[in-house]
């Protein structure tokens, strides 16, 4: 099942790819950028697999973020119950 997923994963990527690829060829006019400092010519395809990952980063860096909190809350709570199942097994002392 997890080959599976992977699988899919990968054709999800590779249909992404193939789809910004026919998009950048289609759209190759030159786009004038003024930044604060400096001015510059980029290609239309350019910029947008550009603003692509940029995107990609930001939500990637966000999930894994929420993954490392979701982690750390998993192992606190078996931490726990680790603690309070071996309270029950210590025999009580009269």
């Amino acid at each position: 099942m997890k080959f599976l997923k992977s699988i899919l994963y990968f054709m999800a990527v590779l249909s992404l790819a193939m789809f910004l690829v026919t998009l950048g060829s289609v759209n190759g006019q030159q786009i004038h950028i003024n930044f604060l400092i400096a001015q510059d010519d980029f290609s239309l395809a350019a910029l947008l697999v550009g603003a692509f990952f940029s995107g990609f980063l930001v939500a990637l860096c966000a999930l894994g973020f929420s993954y490392i909190v979701t982690r750390l809350k998993l192992r606190k709570l078996q931490n726990h119950i680790a603690r309070l199942s071996s309270q029950i097994n210590t025999p009580v002392k009269e």
